[in-house]
């Protein structure tokens, strides 16, 4: 029996969303899984490779707001009995959403600074980046990433959880609001796109937010504006729209992602109810 995803209904957009920011004074946020992929990749470990079935009843209890997303990762990764090999296997198998490429390629081409925000594994993006050519030195590389890391000791998986902060709204393992905050360039408005509860603290903050999944259902019961997608086929289409194609001898280089002072790691996370663990 496996681990059934929490399915939410897709709403159609919130109206309210008057004015798009012009490429030169934008800045992006990007969700990983079940954004740039397709499905869960943690999921789908924490199913295949779990050493017994005690992850459900952890899941249970973050399901039911007792424990937060950070508790509810460490104890499952705590299961996990898989080797390198069997990891990599995994991470090969990995799908990119279908606009996936073309959003990384029209971000690049227009020097939009870009970040993914993730709750999943840093290594583990890469890797998946890598897989399907996005990666330093070839045509479309790599944003800049901000997300968990990982101990591989034989086939014992550890978490840690650097950029959690014991504030965070969403109780992530990663505090993707804080990140937001961290990382955001003076003088440049944010468009923040995503699928889980996890997005909805950053994409409180961002003025232009594309959201499907749960993060379209919770920002539609706060009655928020937001621009609903299927597949980042159309976030490209509705960027392309706005901005048309950047002249070739007028855009320079991706303007470097600001760095500011280090997030201090904490133990604990408020308990929360999101949706969506690593997206």
């Amino acid at each position: 029996m496996t681990r059934q995803p929490l399915i939410c209904p897709e709403p159609a957009p919130t109206p309210g969303i008057a004015s798009f920011p012009q490429a030169e004074r934008t800045q992006v946020w990007l969700d990983f899984d079940g954004t740039l992929t397709v499905g869960d990749f943690l999921d789908h470990l924490i199913v295949r490779y779990s050493r017994n079935d005690s992850w459900r009843l952890v899941e249970e209890r973050w399901r039911a707001g007792v424990i937060g997303s950070r508790e509810c990762l460490e104890r499952e990764f705590d299961l996990l009995d898989l080797s390198v090999e069997q990891l990599q296997t995994e991470l090969d198998s990995v799908p990119l959403d279908p606009g996936a490429i073309q959003l990384l390629a029209f971000l690049q081409r227009w020097g939009v600074p870009t970040v993914i925000l993730s709750d999943g594994i840093e290594t583990f993006i890469r890797s998946i980046l890598s897989r399907h050519g996005v990666a330093a030195g070839m045509p479309v590389e790599p944003p800049a990433i901000r997300a968990n890391r990982v101990l591989h000791l034989g086939t014992r998986l550890s978490l840690e959880c650097p950029h959690s902060r014991s504030t965070c709204e969403s109780g992530s393992a990663h505090c993707k609001c804080g990140s937001s905050v961290d990382l955001a360039g003076e003088g440049r408005e944010s468009v923040y796109v995503g699928d889980g509860r996890s997005d909805l603290c950053a994409s409180r903050k961002a003025g232009t937010v594309f959201a499907k999944g749960a993060l379209a259902a919770a920002l539609t019961a706060e009655g928020r504006p937001f621009l609903s997608f299927h597949t980042l086929l159309d976030v490209v289409q509705t960027l392309n729209a706005q901005w048309g194609e950047p002249d070739p001898q007028r855009v320079a280089t991706p303007v470097p992602v600001a760095t500011r002072k280090p997030v201090r790691v904490v133990t604990r996370v408020r308990p929360s109810r999101p949706v969506g663990k690593s997206q």
